[in-house]
């Protein structure tokens, strides 16, 4: 099935050198799989007129479509505009229209124009111009090969400007010119936590095989695991319409494992639940040091269900601010499940909420014992019935690791536990 193939090409030594990361290859990428256009390959090469020139005729030769970023500025060695000048046989030529703005943007500043800011507003002669809205130098379109290359500044914001004002439309006739050939795509993600990417692919095994133009891909996000399903046809309705079919199914291997798609997240997931229910939720945290109400806030719209937390750190403030009993910290230790359960009935009790979570840990690197181990965490979970259960679990890696993982799980305990409580389809 015919699939319209891109290339992305960025310019510039620091890049090479591992000084910046390039966040442009992968915003460009992830808007052009938007737009049902496949990037096959992505090019950093330095700020030397050999190394562009190879890039871009490379480039131009093995795809249907080019993008580059960088190299369109105001020093010697942003030399885009040159290479491609040389590769279509033409000479620079200022844009007038980008040399007037950049003349009243100076004079509103009070910036004196130097000669060499010149090459930020030159293009090469008969190339289509796309106006940069928030910076100076424009971006361009010329053809090699009889492959479109686009070229445009190197600042993430100003890239992302160009595209913002019209550049997503012409990308989209990009694709629509080579006619009933360029295929479309139906795209769904699914985001999985707790369950790892190999049981999550054993779990999916041959879910795609009778599907036409279907195809899996998994991504490791950590915590989570995302599915991606692709289904790839010349007929929109009819890709929608085979994913449709894959959904359900999906669905069903991954059960409770599966908590939402595309961008959400499981803060969002649990915020969904507990609006459904009329419910609030309160945290007391040890370990994770307030990142699980970190995780909920960041949800515009949490205040309707999230009342607040405790971060209880040390024993004594788990015994003031939470209620636990002094007893049970001798005995039993903070990491332990009668202290979670203590403190997440001390903290719906006190903050009033419907549920309430807790979570204490040894996240390392020190702290460890042979009974408890540097990863060992557990998670308390008080609701309206009382305590609705307390969990163990050990996880290896480094102190982040530890505690993202344990205030994900934290939240996707409460999660399945709000599902059911509400009689609600398990996530």
């Amino acid at each position: 099935m015919p699939v319209v193939f891109a290339e992305i090409v960025t310019i510039g030594d620091e890049l090479c050198r591992g000084e910046i990361v390039d966040t442009n290859a992968a915003w460009l990428a992830e808007r052009l799989w938007d737009l049902d256009i496949t990037v096959s390959w992505m090019t950093s090469c330095r700020d030397e007129q050999p190394d562009m020139a190879d890039a871009f005729a490379r480039a131009a030769r093995r795809c249907d479509l080019v993008l580059t970023s960088g190299g369109l500025g105001p020093t010697v060695d942003d030399l885009t505009v040159d290479v491609i000048a040389e590769l279509v046989d033409t000479a620079p030529e200022v844009d007038q229209a980008s040399l007037d703005f950049m003349r009243a943007r100076f004079e509103k500043a009070g910036f004196e124009l130097t000669p060499n800011n010149m090459r930020q507003v030159r293009v090469p002669g008969g190339a289509r111009v796309f106006d940069n809205p928030v910076g100076l130098a424009p971006g361009f379109e010329v053809t090699v090969a009889d492959t479109p290359i686009i070229c445009l500044p190197g600042p993430p914001r100003e890239l992302r400007g160009i595209m913002a004002a019209g550049l997503g439309d012409r990308l989209i006739e990009l694709r629509e010119a080579r006619g009933e050939a360029a295929v479309r795509m139906a795209k769904r993600i699914y985001r999985v936590f707790g369950m790892g990417e190999s049981h999550v692919a054993t779990a999916l095994d041959g879910l795609c095989d009778q599907v036409e133009g279907a195809s899996l891909h998994f991504q490791v996000k950590f915590p989570e695991t995302l599915v991606k399903v692709v289904v790839r046809d010349p007929d929109q309705a009819h890709a929608d319409e085979r994913l449709g079919a894959i959904d359900g199914e999906l669905r069903a291997r991954l059960r409770d494992k599966m908590y939402g798609t595309d961008d959400d997240s499981l803060a969002r997931a649990v915020g969904r639940a507990l609006s459904a229910a009329g419910q609030t939720v309160a945290v007391a945290e040890s370990c994770t040091g307030g990142m699980i109400g970190s995780l909920l806030t960041d949800v515009a719209g949490s205040s309707a269900y999230f009342l607040g937390g405790v971060i209880a750190y040390a024993n004594a403030e788990k015994e003031r601010a939470l209620g636990v009993d002094a007893a049970i910290l001798e005995e039993h230790g903070a990491v332990s499940a009668e202290t979670v359960a203590a403190m997440a009935a001390g903290c719906r009790e006190r903050l009033g909420s419907d549920w309430a979570i807790a979570v204490s840990g040894i996240a390392g690197p020190d702290g460890g014992t042979e009974v408890k181990p540097v990863g060992t965490v557990w998670v308390g979970l008080a609701g309206p019935d009382g305590i609705e259960s307390t969990r163990r679990f050990m996880w290896p890696g480094d102190r982040e690791r530890v505690r993202r993982l344990a205030a994900f799980a934290a939240l996707g305990m409460l999660l399945r536990t709000v599902d059911r409580a509400g009689g609600g389809e398990p996530r």
